[in-house]
């Protein structure tokens, strides 16, 4: 599919049998939609007409909600985060953190975070219990509370300055624009 829609990355994205088209206004939306059709019917790829959606102002993809210049967690995964057990073993440790870690870009400071928690699974055996003390109890909740309360990324606006905030520690670096 990347080969099929490759040279249109800056207004569609490809992900197995998905598509995601954007474009800023109506008319360049349109011709964004037929330049899509067009190389999918000339790869020979037929489209379900029933399983589109067009002209949407809000769409789910890959768990995330994008439209109107944003972009925020799903609420299906959401739920799965506020409903996940407090993990005994290694291999829960490393479940928790793949499904937080996803939507690692809405949590500032993630990887400080989390690092009580990856520190938790070192050593070699993977069904093995963790020891849990209070810094992986208080990770684990403060990363589940981040998103829980489902932060909102805004666009950009490129007609005012940016600052660029960065941060280090023993255990992360992160950035802020």
């Amino acid at each position: 599919m990347a080969q099929v829609l490759g040279g249109v990355e800056q207004f569609a994205l490809p992900y197995i049998d998905d598509k995601a088209i954007f474009s800023q206004g109506w008319k360049d939306h349109v011709k964004h939609i037929d330049i899509v059709l067009g190389r999918l019917r000339k790869a020979g790829l037929k489209v379900n007409p029933s399983k589109c959606k067009f002209a949407q102002e809000e769409v789910l993809f890959l768990g995330h909600r994008i439209g109107s210049g944003s972009r925020s967690s799903g609420d299906l995964k959401i739920k799965a985060i506020a409903d996940f057990p407090r993990p005994t073993t290694k291999t829960q440790v490393r479940s928790f953190l793949g499904l937080v870690g996803y939507y690692s870009h809405y949590i500032p400071n993630y990887s400080t975070i989390a690092s009580p928690l990856t520190d938790a699974m070192k050593g070699k055996i993977k069904k093995e219990k963790i020891t849990r003390d209070e810094k992986c109890e208080k990770a684990f909740e403060e990363l589940k509370v981040k998103l829980v309360s489902q932060p909102i990324l805004f666009a950009p606006d490129f007609s005012t300055d940016f600052i660029l905030q960065t941060d280090a520690s023993e255990v992360g670096a992160g950035v802020v624009l």
